[in-house]
């Protein structure tokens, strides 16, 4: 139950997230997002033939914690005279809850330092130009030419329109087509905004558009509109939030890297991977905020694209390699805001079919279709969830194949506001065991 254009497009921006190097010139200041500049000054190597990547290369064997299974609870110790409740959410991906993660004054602390640090718009993919766009030069360009392209033709029938066959268009029906051939979910107002701002209002018959009225307007008009609105007002688009980077290594805050040994016991996991991990990203959802369905690991395998977290030649196209995300609520949320695992431990369909480009419904969508995940995790203030976006490989011991049943997104908003906190843990695959984490200033 998973939408498929939306699929794509988030798979693309996955594909193709590599972190530029506009700011090289500049050193990274004690919490950034990532520089590739500054990591290269620190790490002792920069170039991944160099003999010293192939030192590190046999420390690292990846390792899954048993879920045994679902409902199953653990008591985990990560610091002295503390315990923790491990808690088996699902299996198919292997997830886990663990409440009280972090004190009320970690997660205070963890806002604190990302308001200080300055947040800017998340971005999937780091591809601004997916949000970038002026809706009044594409209404020009569409004022030049009505002729409907040869997959926008059907739109020029009015049958397609008028649902109840009354030789009308509602606003109803307007959001029916808008819903149907574009996944768009517009609500009343947008649907009164959209005919205000094509000057459609004056031609209105108590509020519904007539055949003959129809039949004299411009119909690439309409669809242009709503495809500016799909891909780039933030209630609509794949993300809409604020983010901002905490470095986390043995110059950052004292309370990250007590995190980070928190999180060594957690996983189980060497701490050479751990330090390769990215660092912490905090995002900050407002009223409407969301990140539809999306897969954190890129399903692409073979040594021809590097691993993000190794890609020291700054290649154009990189692949995401992060083996295990652990989110963390830092508040409690009025309403929404949930964190949904599409088919999480689902036996009646496979991720495969969830891919169909053909589908007329969009269940990545969680504005709409939250709740129609198989599994919902409501916010709780500093409660983790850990899961793992891939297998292991079971001839090397590194980073394997994705799980696919790792779907997952953030609901909207409904009322307040919610931060979150992510560790992405990154791993390489077998083909790049001998590289450098980027992230990596262990020395």
């Amino acid at each position: 139950m998973v939408s498929r254009g939306c699929f794509v497009v988030l798979f693309h921006c996955l594909i193709s997230l590599s972190w530029t190097s506009e700011n090289s010139e500049h050193k990274a200041k004690k919490y950034t997002r990532p520089c590739y500049n500054e990591d290269e000054l620190l790490n002792l190597c920069t170039d991944p033939i160099e003999t010293c990547h192939e030192e590190r290369g046999d420390e690292i064997k990846l390792v899954r914690i048993d879920g045994v299974k679902k409902g199953h609870v653990r008591w985990v110790e990560l610091e002295e005279g503390r315990k923790h409740q491990m808690i088996t959410r699902a299996l198919k991906p292997l997830l886990f809850e663990i409440p009280e993660f972090l004190s009320e004054e970690e997660c205070d602390h963890i806002i604190k330092l990302a308001k200080e640090n300055g947040l800017a718009m998340s971005i999937a993919g780091f591809d601004m130009k997916a949000y970038e766009g002026d809706l009044d030069e594409d209404m020009a360009e569409a004022d030049g030419n009505w002729t409907l392209d040869h997959d926008e033709k059907f739109a020029g029938q009015f049958s397609i329109w008028d649902v109840n066959k009354d030789s009308f268009i509602d606003a109803d029906e307007v959001k029916h087509f808008a819903r149907k051939r574009k996944l768009l979910y517009m609500r009343d107002d947008e649907v009164s905004a959209m005919y205000e701002r094509l000057q459609l209002s004056k031609i209105l018959e108590d509020g519904k558009l007539s055949r003959q009225a129809f039949a004299k307007i411009n119909i690439k008009k309409i669809l242009w509109y709503m495809d500016f609105l799909k891909e780039k007002s933030p209630q609509h688009r794949p993300r809409f939030s604020e983010q901002t980077w905490l470095r986390q290594d043995k110059n950052s805050d004292p309370v990250l890297r007590r995190l980070l040994e928190r999180i060594t016991k957690l996983t189980q996991l060497p701490e050479i991977v751990i330090q390769g991990g990215e660092w912490m990203q905090v995002v900050q959802y407002q009223p409407f905020g969301h990140y539809h369905g999306h897969l954190d690991s890129n399903p692409i395998e073979g040594p021809t694209v590097p691993c993000c977290h190794q890609n020291h030649f700054r290649k154009s196209d990189c692949r995401v390699c992060r083996f295990i995300t652990i989110l963390y609520y830092l508040n409690d949320v009025e309403e929404g805001g949930e964190t949904a695992f599409l088919i999480a431990d689902n036996t009646t369909i496979t991720p495969q079919e969830l891919e169909n480009p053909n589908a007329t419904t969009d269940e990545f969508n969680l504005s709409v279709n939250c709740h129609m995940a198989n599994l919902v995790i409501p916010p709780r203030k500093g409660t983790a969830i850990m899961w793992y976006n891939n297998f292991i490989d079971p001839d090397s011991g590194l980073l394997g194949s994705v799980d696919r049943y790792s779907l997952h997104g953030g609901c909207d908003v409904i009322k307040g506001e919610k931060w979150v906190a992510n560790n992405w843990l990154t791993a390489p695959t077998k083909y790049s065991r001998h590289i450098r984490s980027l992230y990596d200033v262990s020395g």
